[in-house]
């Protein structure tokens, strides 16, 4: 169960790493223009990266339970 805890681990770190990475790149992307003129953000970039690291929240919190249950049944 540890091995597998720890895999689950690393998935979520690469899971945050990129959802870091894409909202990094967000902040300093360009904008998009309106029609009007007026600037707007582009707010998809920012939904994916919420939802990965919602996926790393969820991947962390198995890999808790599996390290969590090793130590109680080893």
């Amino acid at each position: 169960m540890p091995e597998v805890a720890r895999n689950f681990a690393f998935a979520s770190a690469l899971l945050m790493m990129a959802s870091f990475a894409i909202w990094a790149h967000w902040l300093r992307g360009p904008l998009l223009q309106r029609l009007d003129g007026q600037i707007a953000s582009n707010a998809k970039p920012a939904a994916v990266a919420m939802k990965l690291l919602l996926a790393a929240l969820a991947v962390s919190a198995a890999a808790a339970v599996l390290a969590i249950g090793g130590w109680i049944f080893p």
